[in-house]
């Protein structure tokens, strides 16, 4: 693992940890401090932007004194005052202010879209304080790495061809909104992330989006913020699943109709449907509310019920009969949740609600060889 990659795991997994060095000074601060001016030192650090400025990224973040005296710097815009003229608050000056503006420059915005990344999803992890120059300068700078990062036809996405990289800074990214402001993510996952025309990076990272959050940081998800989400947004990941079921070709893209000549690819059909049935593993709910399996549904004779419910048995079908063996094991997975000893209760309410038919839906088993349903 890297230097940055640890740094940045250790802000993610101990939260507290790093928001207590800016009440108090701590030995770390001063090695990073150390290794920061090393690291702007480099001779030939123009040429190696890619790995160094993000390093650089991540040690300033441990160095609170002189990086909230930069900040303070630049948000007001007295540079040149005596106060700041001092080396490491000045080089830290130049640094932001280098990193800031190369997201204008085709080669470079990525590199400054993976610094102010990092950088938003530190800070967002200290209290809602609008008056904290951290924060004010963040969301400074949110409008433009939002736009950069999460809209397919920015310059970020035209000259880039590493999918995984930029993978996992659309990833970051939805984190920093989700520390920053629960409101703009459930906007991104409802507007942005489950439409035919949505940037497949957004859908890829949306739907994995729980279950990597649960690995990298001991805060947990509150499920109160997606409760009142789930009725809206579950149909539309239905039906985007079933559109990527019925037109997945083995190692075809996501959208070859709009596959970039250069840039970056959209992410393969077969990969987005694996991460939304993956979603449906944790978040089980989003897969059955709205169908006749939702215990909170007072009428389940409702024909939208019944459509709901039709797709979602389309969906598990095609997905345990899929010729991707992935794709076959995630849905096979999910048939045998249905029916684990924890989720019997909504079968009994199901039976209940619907007498006639209760004890013979979904009546699923499958071959361990074949993977094919039997009804």
């Amino acid at each position: 693992m890297s230097l940055r990659k640890a740094i940045m795991a250790w802000i993610d997994e101990n939260p507290t940890e790093f928001t207590k060095l800016y009440s108090k000074d701590e030995p770390i601060s001063y090695q990073s401090e150390k290794l920061f001016d090393i690291v702007m030192s480099i001779p030939d650090l123009n040429n190696r932007r890619d790995t160094l400025w993000p390093l650089a990224m991540s040690l300033v973040l441990l160095c609170p004194e002189t990086l909230v005296l930069a900040v303070r710097a630049i948000l007001s815009d007295v540079r040149n005052k005596k106060e700041y003229n001092y080396v490491r608050i000045s080089k830290k000056v130049v640094f932001l202010d280098n990193v800031r503006q190369c997201t204008r420059i085709d080669a470079l915005c990525e590199i400054s879209a993976i610094c102010m990344t990092d950088f938003a999803k530190a800070v967002y992890l200290f209290p809602k304080d609008n008056a904290f120059e951290l924060i004010r300068y963040a969301q400074t700078n949110d409008k433009d790495m939002t736009s950069l990062i999460l809209d397919y036809s920015s310059r970020l996405y035209k000259n880039n061809r590493d999918r995984n990289r930029l993978s996992q800074l659309v990833l970051d990214k939805l984190i920093a909104v989700y520390r920053a402001d629960i409101k703009e993510f459930i906007d991104i996952s409802l507007n942005k992330a489950y439409m035919s025309t949505s940037n497949t990076y957004i859908t890829f990272n949306m739907a994995r989006f729980c279950r990597e959050f649960a690995k990298r940081t001991s805060i947990k998800l509150d499920q109160k913020d997606f409760v009142e989400v789930y009725p809206v947004i579950a149909p539309r990941i239905r039906r985007q699943l079933q559109v990527l079921l019925q037109s997945s070709v083995p190692n075809s893209p996501a959208s070859p109709d709009r596959t970039p000549a250069k840039g970056a690819t959209p992410v393969d059909k077969a990969d987005l449907i694996n991460e939304i049935l993956k979603n449906y593993m944790v978040n089980l709910d989003c897969a059955l509310v709205g169908t006749r399996l939702d215990s909170k549904l007072k009428n389940r004779d409702d024909p939208k019920v019944h459509r709901e419910t039709e797709i979602l048995d389309y969906i598990i079908e095609e997905a345990v009969a899929s010729k991707k063996d992935d794709i076959a094991e995630t849905g096979a997975d999910l048939v045998e949740l249905l029916y684990c000893s924890d989720n019997a209760w909504r079968w009994t309410s199901y039976a209940k609600a619907c007498p006639d038919d209760g004890q013979l839906f979904w009546q699923y088993t499958y071959g361990c060889v074949g993977t094919t349903l039997i009804v």
